[in-house]
């Protein structure tokens, strides 16, 4: 296939639970499918489930986001968002989930760098 990024969901399927280990984020398992078959394609990795009201804590998204990075192995092929369109939240819902993403990948960059 012929393409140059993936957008993927997989908050919904994943725990709130800390950490960094397969075990810990069982939904981005997937990912391991394209470090395995290789390519130079971005993913773009779901780190909010837009199915629900809880909104993620920051450090859950930059835990997403650090297993995710390290799967792939380069963090440039790496782009946070949510799983799809916030578009069934209320509009302060959505803002709180999307200002965790944005905190989430401020803490992810800071421990990369």
């Amino acid at each position: 296939m012929k393409t140059s990024f993936f957008a993927l969901e997989f908050a919904n399927r994943d725990t709130w639970e800390a950490g960094i280990s397969r075990e810990a984020r069982p939904g981005y398992s997937s990912l391991h499918s394209f470090k395995e078959y290789g390519g130079k394609f971005g993913v773009g990795i779901g780190l909010i489930d837009v199915h629900r009201d809880d909104v993620e804590p920051a450090e859950l998204i930059r835990d997403r986001i650090a297993y995710a990075v390290k799967v792939i192995g380069d963090p440039s092929r790496v782009l946070a968002s949510p799983d799809c369109g916030l578009r069934t939240r209320s509009r302060e819902i959505s803002f709180a989930k999307l200002r965790s993403l944005v905190e989430g990948a401020k803490l992810a960059t800071h421990d990369l760098v």
